[in-house]
Parts: structure tokens; sequence; C-alpha cells
């Protein structure tokens, strides 16, 4: 299997737990990923690394703005940022407008990090 050359592959991590953040971040980065990681919403859209981001990891439920709404917030502006969508308590219907809004995948947490793997390569290789 051919190794995928990420270096400058930036993902931002968006989740209001640190423990997941950093959980995810350190999968990433020991894949040779590059991670910014935010608490909120809110963060990433004052990032000055928003331009700069090739896929995202997005919590469902933040506090203050959703994920969903960032997403749809990035979409109308003309961000479009490959993402997958995280939450341990999303139920049918936060899973259908997730689908419907564009995201490339819903991952229960606690994730599957194979898949989720899978997925930023499959991205990235394109």
């Amino acid at each position: 299997m051919q190794k995928l050359d990420v270096t400058g592959t930036l993902i931002a991590i968006v989740d209001d737990e640190q423990s997941v953040r950093t959980a995810l971040s350190n999968l990433l980065l020991s894949v040779s990923y590059e991670t910014v990681l935010f608490e909120s919403a809110e963060a990433v859209l004052q990032s000055d690394l928003l331009g700069d981001i090739n896929f995202m990891v997005l919590d469902v439920k933040l506090r203050g703005m959703s994920g969903i709404e960032l997403f749809e917030q990035l979409r109308a502006a003309g961000v479009i940022i490959p993402t997958v969508f995280i939450s341990g308590n999303a139920d049918w219907d936060t899973q259908l407008r997730i689908a419907q809004a564009g995201a490339l995948l819903f991952l229960p947490k606690p994730v599957d990090v194979e898949l989720l793997l899978k997925t930023i390569d499959d991205i990235v290789k394109s």
C-alpha cells in the first residue's frame, strides 16, 4: 500500500470537549496530518486559518452555534470544506439534516477511527 504524502494537509477539529479534540488531534498527528483545534463554531469563523483548512471533523452539538449551523453558514458563504460530523447523541432527523447539507459522513462517538482515517485519506488523494 502506498503511503500518502499528507504534509501540509490541515484538518480542523471542532468539538467542545477538550478530550475529544486532543484524542483526534493525536490520532491525526500520528499519521502526519496537521491539525488546528477549535472549541466552538464561533472560533472557527474568527480564525485566520479558515481559508487554509483542507478537512473538518465537526461535532454536531457545540456550545453556542451548532456544528450544523456552522457548516451551513460556511457553505452559504462559498466556503466548501469536506466535513465529517461526529456526535454522541444525534437523532435520525439530525443525521438526515447533516446528509442533506452535504457532509461526507456522520460518525457516532466513540468515533470509528479507521473509517475516519479512510475518509480523510480518500479526500486527500482526490
